[in-house]
């Protein structure tokens, strides 16, 4: 028999095969959100829960600890989600399939169940081109224990040369057409990391004083979510903004 078989496997008491296959959950995982144009639905880039597939056990396994996550209701989905664990991570403009977070949100059919969000602080600042309202996104979410804006410096912003700017100017470069954020970066220089991380403090500082000072919420734990600022390209890594 080889070492990687075992043929008896299927002969164990269900009780125990099932212990087995516990072992193949995901765990804790943040999950990049995505709504495809070509499929019209949403999707994550996270690969697919390998107990959906193997057999009718696994996959009545996995879904009795997962929900499909439908955050638009109108739209498909292949995000399947533990609310208790996972982390739902919207990196990029197309996140939404009419550009509004805030909007699908409102009408998520699971927005009470949401318990963590982690937004990315670029496409954070575009979103409040539109809704000035630095709360537009949770205030709905009246279970959420934690939310973050995520400040990273990959190849992506490297090659784009982004930079922030000074002032009340909210920095919105990757609205620009290319030949704009050129000029700006040859007039106005790259950000340093520590102007990024001032800057997104701020933004964190922003969304605190607004849970703190806010009126109408009712959180589902009694009280509002705790805020972070992560630090990383891989999403490991996190630094408390406090």
């Amino acid at each position: 028999m080889s070492a990687t078989t075992f043929p008896a496997f299927l002969n164990l008491p269900s009780e125990l095969r099932l212990k087995i296959w516990t072992y193949l959950l995901p765990g804790p995982r943040i999950l990049p959100i995505r709504f495809s144009r070509t499929t019209k639905s949403y999707i994550t880039p996270s690969a697919p829960p390998a107990l959906l597939s193997i057999s009718s056990e696994t996959r009545s396994l996995f879904l009795a600890h997962y929900t499909l996550l439908q955050l638009n209701p109108s739209y498909d989905s292949t995000i399947y989600i533990d609310f208790a664990l996972d982390t739902l991570f919207f990196e990029h403009e197309d996140c939404s399939p009419g550009g509004d977070l805030a909007a699908d949100l409102r009408i998520c059919e699971a927005r009470d169940r949401i318990e963590r969000v982690a937004i990315d602080a670029h496409l954070w600042e575009i979103l409040r081109l539109f809704r000035y309202d630095a709360l537009s996104e949770i205030r709905c979410l009246t279970g959420l224990k934690n939310v973050a804006l995520v400040l990273r410096r990959g190849d992506e912003d490297a090659d784009e040369g982004l930079g922030f700017f000074t002032g009340n100017e909210i920095r919105f470069e990757r609205c620009l057409p290319s030949q704009e954020r050129l000029r700006r970066m040859f007039f106005e220089g790259p950000a340093t990391v520590e102007q990024e991380i001032s800057q997104c403090r701020w933004y964190v500082s922003t969304v605190k004083w607004e849970l703190d000072h806010g009126s109408g919420f009712e959180w589902k734990n009694g009280e509002p979510p705790a805020v972070q600022m992560w630090l990383s390209s891989t999403y490991t890594a996190f630094l408390d903004a406090g």
